[in-house]
């Protein structure tokens, strides 16, 4: 007879909680230090701003991997964060960057317009743009949270997005939300902040958008089927 398992202190849940937090922060950073050191070689210039946008492109898989390491934790109770990270990055890598890097270019070119116009006013056609890459960011996101999660096809994956931003209006308030934390983060104290925060932020991520992970699960894939997931 198996003897019953001796309940969890909240000491425990706490040192395990540091534990995953500073580890998985360790290697967000690690994964961003191409896209940091490129940004702190430009200038600021309309063109930068579209360089900039480009340079981040390695931060898709790595936003991915770090949202399978948070399920790996939380769902599957597997605290070996780094072999998760490395198994998310191995296994979303190239999705993240098949399905960020069209919404990244699209993204790049309104702030490149944004850019430009600050020197000239802020009119209505940079209110469009303005609102072009407020939805490039949650498309964005919410795709990199798809994917990081489940194998759908990418024009399936554009789908979903789209679907699950208007069924799910709170998950898309809450990624509004953590967006406004961000920049206030960034505006306010700096940048710097980012680097020990990031953890934080991608575990908030990954809770909020529980809910869509659970929709689509109901709703696409089949209870009879093995799970498609990455």
């Amino acid at each position: 007879m198996t003897p019953p398992r001796r309940p969890r202190s909240l000491f425990t849940d706490l040192t395990e909680g540091v534990y995953w937090f500073l580890v998985i922060d360790v290697l967000l950073v690690l994964a961003a230090a191409p896209t940091v050191l490129l940004w702190t070689v430009m200038s600021p210039s309309a063109l930068s701003s579209l360089l900039f946008v480009v340079a981040a492109l390695p931060l898709l898989p790595a936003l991915s991997a770090a949202l399978y390491a948070c399920r790996s934790w939380r769902e599957e109770r597997e605290l070996v964060p780094a072999r998760q990270f490395l198994r998310g990055y191995r296994l979303n890598a190239l999705e993240s960057l098949t399905v960020g890097t069209p919404v990244m270019l699209v993204l790049a070119l309104a702030m490149f317009n944004l850019a430009r116009a600050g020197s000239r006013g802020i009119g209505t056609v940079d209110i469009v743009f303005l609102v072009v890459g407020a939805a490039a960011l949650l498309v964005l996101v919410r795709a990199l949270s798809i994917v990081s999660r489940f194998s759908f096809r990418l024009r399936d994956v554009y789908r979903l997005t789209a679907f699950t931003l208007l069924t799910k209006p709170l998950s898309t308030l809450s990624l509004l939300s953590l967006g406004v934390l961000t920049l206030g983060i960034v505006l306010v104290i700096g940048e710097f902040l980012l680097l020990f925060t990031a953890s934080l932020l991608v575990f908030a991520l990954w809770a909020s958008e529980r809910p869509v992970a659970e929709l689509l699960m109901e709703s696409f894939i089949a209870p009879a089927d093995p799970l498609v997931e990455a």
